[in-house]
Formats: C-alpha cells, sequence, structure tokens
C-alpha cells in the first residue's frame, strides 16, 4: 500500500511537473509569437524610414543642383557685366564723321544704354 501511495505521489509530482512546463512553454511560445510580431512591425516601420530618407536626400540633391545652377548664372551673370564693364572702361571717343551723324544714337542714347547695362546684379 505504501508502494502505491509513492507511486501515487511520484506520478503526481511528475505529472505537475510536466503540467508546469507545458505551461512554461505555451507562455515562452506566446512571447516568441509576440517578438516575431513585434519584429514585423519594426522591419516595416525601418522600411518606411528608408523609405523616406530617400525622397528626402533625393529633394535634397535637386535642391542642390537648383542652387549650384543659380550660382553658375550668377558667375556668368558677373562676369558678362565685368566684360561689358571692361569694354566701356577702354573705349575711347572720337568725334563723329556727318555720315555717322546721321545714322547712329546720339550721345545722351549711348550714355543711357550704357548705364543700363552698368546696373548692379
Amino acid at each position: 500500500m505504501k508502494d502505491i501511495i509513492l507511486t501515487l505521489v511520484l506520478v503526481m509530482v511528475i505529472g505537475g511537473t510536466i503540467a508546469i512546463q507545458h505551461l512554461r512553454i505555451n507562455a515562452a511560445e506566446e512571447r516568441a509569437a509576440r517578438l516575431d510580431a513585434e519584429a514585423l512591425e519594426l522591419r516595416e516601420e525601418v522600411a518606411r524610414w528608408k523609405a523616406a530618407y530617400v525622397q528626402m536626400k533625393t529633394g535634397q540633391e535637386a535642391l542642390a543642383a537648383q542652387a549650384q545652377a543659380c550660382f553658375d548664372r550668377e558667375a556668368a551673370a558677373r562676369a558678362d557685366a565685368d566684360q561689358w564693364r571692361q569694354i566701356f572702361e577702354n573705349m575711347t571717343l572720337r568725334s563723329l564723321d556727318a555720315e555717322e551723324a546721321r545714322g547712329v544714337p546720339d550721345d545722351a542714347t549711348r550714355r543711357a544704354l550704357l548705364s543700363a547695362l552698368d546696373r548692379p546684379l
């Protein structure tokens, strides 16, 4: 009889241990499933951030190219203005002969054109 009781107690202890381990396994599996779902959400969020970064980087590069084009146009305009200024500063004045006096603009018009071309950028 003692042996039967001991056997029953042993079976109950082993059964309880198995039940506890089964509960622990189920809890671990649930945690693993939650972690997998969270990892998937994080991967999706990383993909969204990467897409936003690529879009931002593309926009930044386009703006940088536009800014460089503006700087290039300004440099070209300044070079043109310097060239015109140099031409006008190095010009020599002479009297017009009779034929030129009839076919070219007067001095006031030429000076107006000069000041219009020599304005700041």
